[in-house]
């Protein structure tokens, strides 16, 4: 998710609306293989559906710790989507993409500071701040984008985005394409759509 992507997804989340469906798409697009730019073939990381939720429960319950937020648990949503490669192939080999939105409670007028709070947290641990909108006096005071790079570069997105009702915040993590454990990686041979 790196050059027009990382962008579209920009785009999607300042567009201050829930993710849906087809942005959810578009930001996969760049998933079918590796980086997404390159080889459509490159090997991707390799995670089961329930190691990725894990893995993104953990890092909006870091986010909230640091930004001074209670989650709400009943608030959790899990969306798991297809990778849609960036030729817009589909493979049928079970590779996923996951999203995780949980939702905290927090007076409007904190979202600020509990989002400073965060990214110093966040570079602390060597992790990409994208972006720190700060919309003073907004319904929506505060947009971050962070981003961490894997092992196999796979890129794990990170948001935190003011939310109206109730006033709160609510923590976003968007996996990379995975491959599930000990499934073969499809091939996609060259000019193939």
């Amino acid at each position: 998710m790196h050059g027009r992507w990382g962008k579209i997804l920009v785009t999607v989340r300042r567009a201050r609306g829930a993710l849906s469906l087809a942005a959810a798409l578009l930001i996969t697009a760049a998933c079918a293989g590796g980086d997404g730019e390159d080889d459509k073939n490159a090997a991707l990381p390799r995670k089961s559906e329930k190691q990725a939720l894990s893995e993104a429960q953990q890092y909006t319950e870091a986010m909230a710790r640091y930004s001074g937020v209670v989650l709400s648990s009943g608030t959790a949503v899990k969306d798991v989507y297809d990778c849609v490669g960036k030729d817009d192939e589909i493979a049928e080999d079970g590779r996923f993409t996951l999203t995780y939105h949980i939702k905290g409670e927090l007076p409007r007028e904190k979202h600020i500071a509990a989002a400073r709070r965060l990214s110093k947290a966040l570079e602390g641990h060597r992790i990409t701040v994208d972006s720190l909108d700060e919309r003073p006096g907004d319904d929506r005071p505060v947009i971050l984008d962070g981003s961490v790079v894997g092992k196999q570069k796979e890129r794990i997105s990170l948001t935190v985005e003011s939310i109206e009702a109730p006033d709160g915040l609510q923590y976003v993590v968007t996996t990379p394409c995975y491959l599930p454990p000990g499934v073969r990686q499809q091939r996609f041979g060259e000019g193939r759509t």
